[in-house]
Protein backbone atom coordinates (compact mmCIF):
# COMPACT_ATOMS: atom_id res chain seq x y z
CA UNK A 1 0.00 0.00 0.00
CA UNK A 2 1.44 3.56 -0.66
CA UNK A 3 0.94 5.61 1.85
CA UNK A 4 0.07 9.05 1.12
CA UNK A 5 1.62 12.16 3.42
CA UNK A 6 -1.04 14.21 4.84
CA UNK A 7 0.21 18.33 5.47
CA UNK A 8 1.72 18.55 9.05
CA UNK A 9 2.16 14.74 9.35
CA UNK A 10 5.70 13.65 9.92
CA UNK A 11 8.13 10.86 8.37
CA UNK A 12 7.23 8.75 12.36
CA UNK A 13 3.31 8.89 11.96
CA UNK A 14 1.57 5.74 13.07
CA UNK A 15 -0.52 3.90 10.48
CA UNK A 16 -4.03 5.13 12.38
CA UNK A 17 -2.82 8.69 11.37
CA UNK A 18 -3.54 7.94 7.66
CA UNK A 19 -6.76 6.89 5.82
CA UNK A 20 -9.46 8.67 7.64
CA UNK A 21 -12.56 9.80 5.91
CA UNK A 22 -11.78 13.57 5.96
CA UNK A 23 -8.64 11.98 4.31
CA UNK A 24 -10.29 9.89 1.71
CA UNK A 25 -12.70 12.97 0.74
CA UNK A 26 -9.90 15.68 0.45
CA UNK A 27 -7.94 12.87 -1.63
CA UNK A 28 -10.61 12.38 -4.27
CA UNK A 29 -11.19 16.14 -4.06
CA UNK A 30 -7.68 16.57 -5.13
CA UNK A 31 -7.10 13.84 -7.80
CA UNK A 32 -10.14 15.80 -9.29
CA UNK A 33 -9.04 18.73 -9.53
CA UNK A 34 -5.45 16.76 -10.99
CA UNK A 35 -7.43 15.53 -13.62
CA UNK A 36 -8.78 18.59 -14.19
CA UNK A 37 -5.32 20.28 -14.77
CA UNK A 38 -6.53 22.13 -11.98
CA UNK A 39 -4.09 23.07 -8.51
CA UNK A 40 -5.82 21.15 -5.99
CA UNK A 41 -5.64 22.81 -2.48
CA UNK A 42 -5.40 19.77 -0.16
CA UNK A 43 -2.38 17.08 -0.20
CA UNK A 44 0.50 19.52 -2.18
CA UNK A 45 2.80 17.97 0.04
CA UNK A 46 2.10 14.71 -1.55
CA UNK A 47 2.37 15.24 -4.83
CA UNK A 48 5.21 18.12 -4.96
CA UNK A 49 8.53 16.43 -6.06
CA UNK A 50 11.66 18.53 -7.66
CA UNK A 51 11.42 21.52 -6.16
CA UNK A 52 13.52 21.44 -2.67
CA UNK A 53 16.18 23.86 -4.04
CA UNK A 54 13.16 26.78 -5.37
CA UNK A 55 11.49 26.25 -1.84
CA UNK A 56 14.57 27.11 0.04
CA UNK A 57 14.92 29.95 -1.82
CA UNK A 58 11.72 31.34 -1.21
CA UNK A 59 12.42 29.82 3.04
CA UNK A 60 15.27 32.03 3.37
CA UNK A 61 13.25 35.47 1.48
CA UNK A 62 11.05 34.47 3.65
CA UNK A 63 13.16 34.91 7.18
CA UNK A 64 14.65 38.07 5.40
CA UNK A 65 11.14 39.56 5.16
CA UNK A 66 10.22 38.27 8.65
CA UNK A 67 13.50 40.49 9.79
CA UNK A 68 11.72 43.45 8.09
CA UNK A 69 14.07 43.83 4.86
CA UNK A 70 10.99 42.85 2.70
CA UNK A 71 11.94 40.91 -0.55
CA UNK A 72 10.77 39.86 -3.91
CA UNK A 73 11.46 36.85 -6.35
CA UNK A 74 10.25 36.47 -9.84
CA UNK A 75 9.86 32.69 -10.61
CA UNK A 76 10.38 31.97 -14.65
CA UNK A 77 8.79 29.01 -16.40
CA UNK A 78 7.67 27.41 -19.34
CA UNK A 79 3.74 26.74 -19.58
CA UNK A 80 2.53 23.94 -17.93
CA UNK A 81 5.80 23.88 -15.93
CA UNK A 82 4.42 23.92 -12.26
CA UNK A 83 4.55 27.71 -11.55
CA UNK A 84 0.73 28.11 -10.02
CA UNK A 85 1.62 24.98 -8.35
CA UNK A 86 5.01 25.78 -7.08
CA UNK A 87 2.86 29.16 -5.91
CA UNK A 88 0.89 27.33 -3.91
CA UNK A 89 3.79 25.74 -2.43
CA UNK A 90 5.46 28.94 -1.79
CA UNK A 91 2.02 30.56 0.23
CA UNK A 92 1.32 27.51 2.02
CA UNK A 93 5.03 27.69 3.60
CA UNK A 94 4.32 31.61 4.31
CA UNK A 95 2.06 30.25 6.66
CA UNK A 96 3.64 27.86 7.98
CA UNK A 97 6.54 30.78 8.92
CA UNK A 98 3.36 32.86 10.56
CA UNK A 99 2.89 35.15 7.47
CA UNK A 100 -0.53 36.33 6.45
CA UNK A 101 -0.41 35.09 3.15
CA UNK A 102 -2.65 35.37 -0.60
CA UNK A 103 -2.70 34.99 -3.89
CA UNK A 104 -4.00 37.06 -7.27
CA UNK A 105 -3.92 35.34 -10.82
CA UNK A 106 -3.85 37.94 -13.89
CA UNK A 107 -5.80 37.59 -16.98
CA UNK A 108 -6.54 39.70 -20.06
CA UNK A 109 -10.31 40.20 -18.48
CA UNK A 110 -11.40 40.01 -15.11
CA UNK A 111 -7.69 41.07 -13.39
CA UNK A 112 -5.89 42.41 -16.39
CA UNK A 113 -2.16 44.02 -15.14
CA UNK A 114 -3.09 47.24 -15.60
CA UNK A 115 -6.54 47.22 -13.46
CA UNK A 116 -4.58 47.61 -9.77
CA UNK A 117 -7.96 47.61 -7.59
CA UNK A 118 -8.90 44.51 -9.41
CA UNK A 119 -5.97 42.75 -8.32
CA UNK A 120 -5.95 44.54 -4.93
CA UNK A 121 -9.59 42.97 -4.73
CA UNK A 122 -8.64 39.95 -5.02
CA UNK A 123 -5.68 39.96 -2.82
CA UNK A 124 -7.46 41.33 0.13
CA UNK A 125 -10.44 38.99 -0.37
CA UNK A 126 -7.56 36.16 -0.90
CA UNK A 127 -5.90 36.79 2.44
CA UNK A 128 -5.47 33.46 4.92
CA UNK A 129 -4.19 33.44 8.21
CA UNK A 130 -1.46 30.89 9.72
CA UNK A 131 -3.60 30.52 13.11
CA UNK A 132 -7.23 29.27 10.94
CA UNK A 133 -6.91 25.86 11.05
CA UNK A 134 -8.97 25.56 7.81
CA UNK A 135 -6.29 28.01 6.41
CA UNK A 136 -9.63 29.22 3.80
CA UNK A 137 -9.02 32.93 2.12
CA UNK A 138 -10.63 35.24 4.94
CA UNK A 139 -10.15 38.57 3.57
CA UNK A 140 -9.64 41.46 6.22
CA UNK A 141 -12.20 41.00 8.92
CA UNK A 142 -9.91 38.66 10.72
CA UNK A 143 -6.81 41.22 11.03
CA UNK A 144 -8.98 44.00 11.45
CA UNK A 145 -11.16 41.81 14.39
CA UNK A 146 -8.07 41.65 16.19
CA UNK A 147 -6.02 45.14 15.75
CA UNK A 148 -9.47 46.69 16.49
CA UNK A 149 -8.61 45.71 20.47
CA UNK A 150 -5.64 47.74 20.46
CA UNK A 151 -6.37 51.46 20.98
CA UNK A 152 -2.93 52.55 21.20
CA UNK A 153 -2.37 51.15 17.82
CA UNK A 154 -5.74 52.61 16.52
CA UNK A 155 -4.54 56.37 17.53
CA UNK A 156 -0.99 55.74 15.98
CA UNK A 157 -2.55 55.26 12.66
CA UNK A 158 -4.89 57.97 12.75
CA UNK A 159 -2.27 60.42 13.51
CA UNK A 160 -1.67 62.70 10.75
CA UNK A 161 1.98 63.72 12.50
CA UNK A 162 3.12 60.49 13.14
CA UNK A 163 5.40 58.30 11.83
CA UNK A 164 2.47 55.55 11.41
CA UNK A 165 -0.63 57.53 9.89
CA UNK A 166 -2.06 55.17 7.22
CA UNK A 167 -4.31 57.21 5.27
CA UNK A 168 -6.54 54.19 5.05
CA UNK A 169 -5.99 51.64 7.29
CA UNK A 170 -6.25 54.40 10.06
CA UNK A 171 -9.95 55.43 9.54
CA UNK A 172 -10.85 51.73 8.28
CA UNK A 173 -9.93 50.65 12.17
CA UNK A 174 -11.27 53.65 14.04
CA UNK A 175 -14.56 53.28 12.42
CA UNK A 176 -14.65 49.07 12.88
CA UNK A 177 -13.75 49.83 16.33
CA UNK A 178 -16.56 52.13 16.71
CA UNK A 179 -19.00 50.09 14.73
CA UNK A 180 -17.91 46.92 17.07
CA UNK A 181 -18.56 49.26 20.10
CA UNK A 182 -21.92 49.93 19.08
CA UNK A 183 -23.07 46.70 18.05
CA UNK A 184 -25.92 45.75 15.79
CA UNK A 185 -24.08 47.34 13.04
CA UNK A 186 -23.40 44.79 10.60
CA UNK A 187 -24.70 46.11 7.37
CA UNK A 188 -22.39 49.35 7.90
CA UNK A 189 -19.09 46.82 9.01
CA UNK A 190 -19.83 45.21 5.54
CA UNK A 191 -19.76 48.45 3.43
CA UNK A 192 -16.60 49.70 5.44
CA UNK A 193 -15.11 45.69 4.53
CA UNK A 194 -16.18 46.47 1.03
CA UNK A 195 -14.38 49.90 0.94
CA UNK A 196 -11.04 48.49 2.68
CA UNK A 197 -10.86 45.55 0.83
CA UNK A 198 -11.76 47.69 -2.17
CA UNK A 199 -14.97 46.22 -4.07
CA UNK A 200 -16.27 47.98 -7.09
CA UNK A 201 -19.34 48.59 -5.25
CA UNK A 202 -18.17 50.45 -2.65
CA UNK A 203 -18.39 54.52 -2.42
CA UNK A 204 -16.53 55.92 -0.14
CA UNK A 205 -18.67 59.43 -0.22
CA UNK A 206 -21.56 57.19 0.43
CA UNK A 207 -20.08 55.21 3.05
CA UNK A 208 -18.60 58.56 4.78
CA UNK A 209 -22.09 59.16 5.53
CA UNK A 210 -23.53 56.16 6.77
CA UNK A 211 -20.42 56.23 9.29
CA UNK A 212 -21.19 59.47 10.84
CA UNK A 213 -24.99 58.45 11.38
CA UNK A 214 -24.14 54.87 12.93
CA UNK A 215 -21.47 56.76 14.87
CA UNK A 216 -21.56 60.22 15.45
CA UNK A 217 -18.20 61.30 13.56
CA UNK A 218 -16.79 62.16 10.58
CA UNK A 219 -14.20 60.32 9.39
CA UNK A 220 -12.60 60.96 5.77
CA UNK A 221 -12.41 57.94 3.53
CA UNK A 222 -9.78 58.42 -0.02
CA UNK A 223 -11.39 56.72 -3.07
CA UNK A 224 -9.50 53.47 -4.17
CA UNK A 225 -9.75 54.11 -8.29
CA UNK A 226 -9.02 51.66 -10.71
CA UNK A 227 -6.82 54.28 -12.44
CA UNK A 228 -3.87 52.49 -14.02
CA UNK A 229 -1.26 54.95 -12.10
CA UNK A 230 -2.45 54.75 -8.81
CA UNK A 231 -1.06 51.49 -8.15
CA UNK A 232 1.04 53.09 -5.54
CA UNK A 233 -2.17 53.32 -3.04
CA UNK A 234 -2.42 49.79 -3.32
CA UNK A 235 0.84 48.78 -2.29
CA UNK A 236 0.64 51.25 0.04
CA UNK A 237 -2.51 49.32 1.62
CA UNK A 238 -0.69 46.22 1.37
CA UNK A 239 2.86 48.00 2.87
CA UNK A 240 0.19 48.46 5.85
CA UNK A 241 -1.38 45.46 6.27
CA UNK A 242 2.00 43.55 6.64
CA UNK A 243 2.87 45.97 9.65
CA UNK A 244 -0.94 45.77 10.91
CA UNK A 245 -0.38 42.02 10.38
CA UNK A 246 3.11 42.64 13.45
CA UNK A 247 1.83 44.85 15.05
CA UNK A 248 -1.02 41.64 16.22
CA UNK A 249 1.73 39.01 16.31
CA UNK A 250 1.91 37.63 12.75
CA UNK A 251 5.53 38.01 10.71
CA UNK A 252 4.37 40.08 7.89
CA UNK A 253 2.43 39.90 4.82
CA UNK A 254 3.38 37.98 1.97
CA UNK A 255 1.40 38.27 -1.42
CA UNK A 256 1.87 35.56 -4.72
CA UNK A 257 1.01 37.01 -8.40
CA UNK A 258 0.09 34.30 -10.80
CA UNK A 259 0.89 35.73 -14.49
CA UNK A 260 -1.21 33.09 -16.19
CA UNK A 261 0.96 33.40 -19.44
CA UNK A 262 -1.25 36.89 -20.33
CA UNK A 263 1.84 39.35 -20.46
CA UNK A 264 2.61 39.03 -23.77
CA UNK A 265 -1.16 39.76 -24.98
CA UNK A 266 -1.27 43.07 -23.66
CA UNK A 267 -1.04 46.21 -26.61
CA UNK A 268 1.61 48.27 -26.07
CA UNK A 269 -0.18 51.17 -24.09
CA UNK A 270 -1.33 48.59 -21.55
CA UNK A 271 1.74 47.13 -21.10
CA UNK A 272 3.38 50.42 -20.26
CA UNK A 273 0.82 50.29 -16.90
CA UNK A 274 1.79 46.85 -16.65
CA UNK A 275 5.29 47.54 -16.09
CA UNK A 276 4.06 50.56 -13.86
CA UNK A 277 2.59 47.75 -11.75
CA UNK A 278 5.32 45.42 -11.46
CA UNK A 279 7.98 48.48 -10.35
CA UNK A 280 5.91 49.89 -8.16
CA UNK A 281 5.12 46.24 -6.17
CA UNK A 282 9.12 46.29 -6.25
CA UNK A 283 9.72 49.31 -5.26
CA UNK A 284 7.77 48.71 -2.19
CA UNK A 285 9.37 45.37 -0.96
CA UNK A 286 12.79 46.14 -1.69
CA UNK A 287 14.98 48.69 -0.70
CA UNK A 288 16.17 50.94 -3.21
CA UNK A 289 19.70 49.76 -3.37
CA UNK A 290 18.41 46.56 -4.74
CA UNK A 291 16.45 48.00 -7.40
CA UNK A 292 17.72 49.11 -11.35
CA UNK A 293 15.43 52.31 -11.54
CA UNK A 294 15.07 54.99 -9.54
CA UNK A 295 11.66 54.68 -7.48
CA UNK A 296 11.03 58.16 -7.61
CA UNK A 297 10.30 57.98 -11.60
CA UNK A 298 7.62 55.87 -10.50
CA UNK A 299 4.03 57.67 -11.66
CA UNK A 300 1.23 58.88 -9.18
CA UNK A 301 -1.97 59.24 -10.56
CA UNK A 302 -5.60 60.32 -9.17
CA UNK A 303 -6.11 64.07 -6.99
CA UNK A 304 -3.58 66.09 -5.75
CA UNK A 305 -3.94 64.05 -2.27
CA UNK A 306 -3.28 61.11 -3.86
CA UNK A 307 -0.67 61.88 -5.47
CA UNK A 308 1.12 62.88 -2.15
CA UNK A 309 0.58 59.31 -0.69
CA UNK A 310 3.56 57.44 -1.05
CA UNK A 311 4.15 53.96 -2.65
CA UNK A 312 5.72 52.33 0.48
CA UNK A 313 3.95 52.40 4.20
CA UNK A 314 7.69 52.67 5.70
CA UNK A 315 11.27 51.83 4.81
CA UNK A 316 11.41 48.81 6.77
CA UNK A 317 8.42 46.65 6.38
CA UNK A 318 8.08 42.70 6.53
CA UNK A 319 6.21 42.93 3.42
CA UNK A 320 7.09 39.67 0.81
CA UNK A 321 5.94 39.43 -3.15
CA UNK A 322 6.32 36.84 -5.45
CA UNK A 323 6.06 36.73 -9.22
CA UNK A 324 5.32 33.65 -11.76
CA UNK A 325 5.76 34.31 -15.02
CA UNK A 326 6.11 32.38 -17.74
CA UNK A 327 8.87 32.98 -20.26
CA UNK A 328 8.50 35.74 -22.47
CA UNK A 329 11.51 38.14 -23.91
CA UNK A 330 8.82 41.43 -23.21
CA UNK A 331 7.83 40.48 -19.92
CA UNK A 332 11.52 39.52 -18.74
CA UNK A 333 13.56 42.20 -20.35
CA UNK A 334 11.58 44.87 -18.49
CA UNK A 335 12.05 42.99 -15.38
CA UNK A 336 15.83 42.96 -15.88
CA UNK A 337 15.66 46.34 -16.37
CA UNK A 338 14.30 46.56 -12.97
CA UNK A 339 15.74 44.34 -10.65
CA UNK A 340 19.13 42.29 -10.21
CA UNK A 341 19.89 38.79 -12.08
CA UNK A 342 19.88 37.15 -8.19
CA UNK A 343 16.17 38.01 -7.99
CA UNK A 344 15.36 35.83 -10.99
CA UNK A 345 14.54 32.13 -10.28
CA UNK A 346 13.80 29.47 -13.10
CA UNK A 347 11.75 26.46 -12.30
CA UNK A 348 14.11 23.28 -12.80
CA UNK A 349 13.09 20.87 -15.26
CA UNK A 350 11.93 17.63 -14.06
CA UNK A 351 14.00 14.49 -14.41
CA UNK A 352 12.77 11.38 -15.22
CA UNK A 353 13.44 10.35 -11.99
CA UNK A 354 11.05 13.36 -10.77
CA UNK A 355 8.26 11.99 -12.96
CA UNK A 356 8.44 8.23 -11.95
CA UNK A 357 8.35 10.05 -8.10
CA UNK A 358 5.35 11.61 -9.17
CA UNK A 359 3.35 9.10 -10.59
CA UNK A 360 4.08 7.47 -7.11
CA UNK A 361 2.55 9.53 -5.41
CA UNK A 362 -0.01 10.62 -7.36
CA UNK A 363 -0.88 6.74 -7.27
CA UNK A 364 -0.63 7.11 -3.52
CA UNK A 365 -3.25 9.61 -3.20
CA UNK A 366 -5.88 6.71 -5.34
CA UNK A 367 -4.84 4.70 -2.32
CA UNK A 368 -5.56 7.54 0.26
CA UNK A 369 -8.72 8.09 -1.66
CA UNK A 370 -10.00 4.64 -0.88
CA UNK A 371 -10.08 4.17 -4.88
CA UNK A 372 -9.00 0.39 -5.34
CA UNK A 373 -6.78 -0.33 -8.44
CA UNK A 374 -7.15 -3.15 -10.14
CA UNK A 375 -3.44 -3.70 -10.74
CA UNK A 376 -2.41 -3.26 -7.36
CA UNK A 377 1.21 -1.55 -6.61
CA UNK A 378 1.95 -3.24 -9.95
CA UNK A 379 1.06 -0.42 -11.52
CA UNK A 380 3.67 1.61 -10.30
CA UNK A 381 6.66 -0.75 -11.82
CA UNK A 382 4.25 -0.32 -15.29
CA UNK A 383 3.78 3.04 -14.69
CA UNK A 384 8.03 4.06 -14.33
CA UNK A 385 8.41 1.48 -17.45
CA UNK A 386 6.44 3.66 -19.42
CA UNK A 387 7.29 7.10 -18.44
CA UNK A 388 10.76 6.66 -19.22
CA UNK A 389 10.61 6.62 -22.89
CA UNK A 390 7.52 9.46 -22.55
CA UNK A 391 10.16 11.49 -21.17
CA UNK A 392 12.75 10.81 -23.77
CA UNK A 393 10.96 10.95 -26.71
CA UNK A 394 9.35 14.33 -25.57
CA UNK A 395 5.78 12.63 -25.33
CA UNK A 396 5.56 14.44 -21.66
CA UNK A 397 7.76 17.35 -20.78
CA UNK A 398 6.38 19.08 -18.21
CA UNK A 399 4.66 18.39 -14.94
CA UNK A 400 0.92 19.23 -15.96
CA UNK A 401 0.95 16.78 -19.24
CA UNK A 402 2.27 13.97 -16.76
CA UNK A 403 -0.08 14.23 -14.34
CA UNK A 404 -2.95 14.38 -16.92
CA UNK A 405 -1.21 11.36 -18.41
CA UNK A 406 -0.96 9.30 -15.01
CA UNK A 407 -4.31 10.14 -14.11
CA UNK A 408 -5.94 9.11 -17.66
CA UNK A 409 -3.92 5.90 -17.34
CA UNK A 410 -5.04 4.88 -14.02
CA UNK A 411 -8.63 5.89 -15.07
CA UNK A 412 -8.29 3.21 -17.77
CA UNK A 413 -6.99 1.06 -15.17
CA UNK A 414 -10.07 1.39 -12.77
CA UNK A 415 -12.89 1.49 -15.59
CA UNK A 416 -11.71 -0.99 -18.38
CA UNK A 417 -8.84 -2.68 -17.42
CA UNK A 418 -8.37 -5.23 -19.90
CA UNK A 419 -6.96 -2.47 -22.76
CA UNK A 420 -4.37 -0.79 -20.05
CA UNK A 421 -2.45 -3.29 -21.29
CA UNK A 422 -2.61 -3.65 -24.82
CA UNK A 423 -2.57 0.26 -24.95
CA UNK A 424 0.53 0.58 -22.89
CA UNK A 425 2.44 -2.33 -24.95
CA UNK A 426 1.38 -0.34 -28.37
CA UNK A 427 2.71 2.88 -26.31
CA UNK A 428 5.73 1.69 -25.88
CA UNK A 429 6.36 -0.04 -28.93
CA UNK A 430 5.90 2.92 -30.86
CA UNK A 431 8.00 5.23 -28.62
CA UNK A 432 11.06 2.40 -28.64
CA UNK A 433 10.51 2.14 -32.73
CA UNK A 434 10.35 5.83 -33.31
CA UNK A 435 7.07 5.41 -35.37
CA UNK A 436 5.02 8.64 -35.12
Amino acid sequence: MYKAVSPGVGDDAKEDDFGTEQDAITARQALEALRLGVVPTTHLDTYTVGRDMELAVVHMDLAAAAGRAGGARVVLGDYGAGKTHFLEMAERLALEKGFLATRATLDSKEVPPNKPRRIYHQLAQNIRYPDDPDMEPRGLQPLLMKASKNVRLIRRLNDRKGGAYHPYLGPALFCWSALQALGNTNDVQERLLDWIEGSEVASNGELEKELRQATGTKVRLYALKDFRTVTHLYTLILGGISELARQVGYKGLAVMVDEAEFYSVLGDRDRVFADVLFRTFLAACLPPKMLRFDPKTLPKGGHAIHRSFPFRYKDAQSFYVVFALTHDPAGKSVLENSIFPDRFMDLTPFTTEDYITLSERVLSLYDLAQTPLALGEKLAALMAKVIEPCHRMGVIENPRQALKFITEVVDITRHRPGRLKPMLEDLLRHLTSGVP
